[in-house]
């Protein structure tokens, strides 16, 4: 079974995660992206995340106040699809946008380019009812 954060995001195709940073730095496109597709008014000095499951002591996180985050480790569970409340509230305020969804939100201004190669990894809604269904 592929490796999920708690909300189900994935860090390998995420443009914030800090091997992805240290391998080929694109948080000026990344910063770009989440303006577009999320109006997040990120600079890209401040994109850097060891990831959520990251249990170094001075791990640095985009949110270090995720309520999801809180959320699964309060629930001791692996992430938002084991949880019987599957999708809540806390899950959808770190929602991210499906394919279609960003097409419908982008019209034509849409990449399906740009998306796959920048947003892919914030398909989580998606990706968590797989998961569900693998289990």
């Amino acid at each position: 079974m592929e490796e999920i954060t708690m909300c189900g995001y994935k860090c390998d195709l995420c443009k914030a995660f800090a091997p992805n940073i240290i391998n080929k730095d694109e948080r000026e496109i990344l910063t770009n992206m989440w303006k577009k597709y999320y109006d997040l008014d990120i600079p890209p000095e401040e994109i850097y995340c060891d990831g959520c499951r990251c249990n170094k002591e001075n791990a640095k996180r985009i949110d270090d106040d995720c309520p999801v985050r809180k959320c699964v480790i309060d629930k001791k569970i692996d992430n938002c699809g084991e949880c019987i409340d599957f999708p809540c509230t806390v899950f959808n305020e770190r929602r991210g946008l499906s394919f279609q969804e960003a097409k419908e939100k982008l019209g034509s201004n849409f990449c399906a380019d740009e998306y796959n190669s920048n947003l892919l990894a914030y398909d989580n809604f998606a990706r968590l009812k797989e998961y569900i269904k693998k289990k």
